[in-house]
């Protein structure tokens, strides 16, 4: 049985409008809702009773289509389950309703990493952790690609701190090898390639 390929989502942009001038078309939509509910009410006239059911129609459309994003923070738009990009526009926002809007934040983070039990370079006992700082850079794929990314993260960093332990020795080391105690700059970077 062989194994399918997996396809990566991408992050794209989302095809939504400002909030503000859609608001504006609901104030507008509500207005002539109003002045149709008085007419009809007034007159009893089919017109008016057509014209007020479609500007309600309308307004309750409008109004479900709203949403806010604050600064760093993107929404992921899908329609029935199909990614259809992600906004990244802070402010008040509008998309056409049927279409589902899942937030997420774009800020910093950081994990301090349990203290793991591992061996060094020459199989010495060590206890190690790791204070990663990250972001989410691809909406689409932290959303669609992993079941929890902020899980799938916090195993990535035991993973590569464990990798990385064995890379190098504690202390000491022969031949101005770097060690885990002396170099830090070059196990930082050797940690950042690895959760890249």
């Amino acid at each position: 049985m062989a194994v399918a390929g997996l396809k990566n989502t991408q992050e794209r942009s989302a095809q939504t409008s400002n909030g503000g001038l859609m608001l504006l078309v609901s104030v507008l939509l509500l207005g002539i809702g109003t002045w149709a509910l008085i007419e009809f009410a007034a007159r009893d006239s089919d017109f008016h009773g057509l014209v007020m059911a479609v500007t309600i129609t309308a307004f309750v459309l409008v109004i479900t289509g709203f949403y806010t994003l604050q600064p760093n923070e993107a929404a992921a738009v899908t329609l029935f389950g199909n990614y259809k990009g992600t906004d990244r526009t802070p402010g008040l926002r509008w998309v056409l309703p049927w279409y589902t809007r899942k937030k997420i934040s774009l800020r910093v983070r950081n994990v301090t990493g349990e203290k793991l039990k591992v061996n060094d370079k020459r199989g010495n006992p060590i206890e190690i952790a790791a204070v990663v700082v990250w972001r989410v850079t691809d909406s689409g794929q932290a959303l669609f690609d992993v079941d929890d990314y902020q899980t799938f993260v916090d195993i990535q960093i035991e993973t590569a701190v464990r990798e990385i332990a064995s890379h190098f020795s504690y202390d000491h080391a022969e031949h101005d090898e770097p060690t885990l105690r002396g170099d830090a700059d070059q196990v930082s970077a050797l940690l950042r390639e690895k959760l890249q």
